[in-house]
């Protein structure tokens, strides 16, 4: 029981599988994309304007256009970004470059189905494994690397892998690269994979929610914390765990109330924590006294 509960614990660090998001998008295509590595930098380029793309049009409610507006974005910039990680003649500093970029994509869009999404996650740990060879302080890298690691190892847990959980929070640790928490990587990104992981992983293999609400509540002085709203959930979720679900009902329904941010550039992501919010919010309202099931986004029947 303690080794499934840890293999899914690991998955929901940076958020739910693909088969527990709404339907609400198109398939996904599976052709690798071709790109012309002697025009690497101005591509790369390109592949970025792609990818801030996404955002373009994103308001509540969300509709199918903009989830599949988004996701055609993130298609094309994760085909992109791979072909530019792979162009032969390009040095490697540069192609680190294109995987981080890579590695951004590969992350987005959870309903892309499992399969595939396992699938880029795998390209998106070699992407990494490779950037740490090439700079093995690139925090950017370590970020993607810790995450995409934690992810790939639900299913595959066994008692070797007891000191993964301690592995994957000291790496999201270095990726901070010694900043206060929540001032990393724009908005504290790793510093939320660090407070996730402390929040649900068993204390057996290195969980401690108490420390996980103390480093989330210290990131709250950051000042892009609120522009990303699932520092905010996480704060709930820490305020709950830890036996405050009053608390954790009023950072949701504050969540809730305010709406999208107009700080941050993460307008569709912070979208789709709003709903989670609200879900969440939800649950409380119906059973005060009971888990709405943070670790699952809320998404528990």
């Amino acid at each position: 029981m303690r080794a499934v509960a840890a293999s899914v614990l690991f998955l929901l660090v940076l958020g739910a599988p693909p088969a527990l998001a709404e339907d609400l998008r198109t398939p996904s295509p599976a052709a690798k994309a071709t790109c012309d590595c002697a025009r690497f930098e101005s591509v790369l380029a390109e592949a970025r304007a792609l990818y801030a793309g996404r955002q373009e049009g994103i308001a509540m409610p969300l509709t199918p256009v903009m989830h599949n507006h988004y996701r055609a974005q993130v298609d094309a910039t994760f085909g992109r970004a791979d072909c530019l990680a792979a162009c032969p003649d390009v040095p490697e500093t540069d192609r680190n470059r294109a995987r981080v970029l890579l590695a951004e994509a590969g992350f987005k869009d959870a309903s892309i189905g499992v399969a595939e999404w396992r699938a880029r996650l795998t390209v998106v740990l070699d992407a990494m494994t490779r950037c740490l060879e090439v700079d093995p302080t690139n925090r950017m890298c370590q970020l993607w690397h810790a995450g995409s690691r934690g992810i790939l190892a639900r299913g595959s847990w066994n008692p070797l892998n007891i000191r993964l959980p301690s592995q994957l929070m000291s790496e999201f640790r270095s990726a901070r690269g010694g900043a206060p928490p929540g001032r990393d990587h724009v908005d504290g990104a790793a510093t939320r994979g660090e407070a996730s992981m402390l929040l649900r992983v068993p204390r057996y293999a290195g969980g401690d929610v108490t420390a996980g609400r103390q480093l989330i509540e210290e990131a709250r002085s950051a000042p892009m914390f609120g522009c990303r709203l699932a520092n905010r959930i996480v704060l709930a979720e820490a305020l709950g765990k830890t036996g405050d679900l009053p608390a954790a009902r009023t950072e949701l329904k504050a969540i809730v109330d305010a709406g999208l941010p107009a700080c941050g550039t993460e307008r569709y992501e912070n979208a789709m924590s709003l709903e989670e919010a609200a879900r969440c919010l939800a649950r409380l309202d119906a059973a005060p006294d009971s888990d709405p099931g943070w670790d699952e986004n809320c998404r528990r029947p």
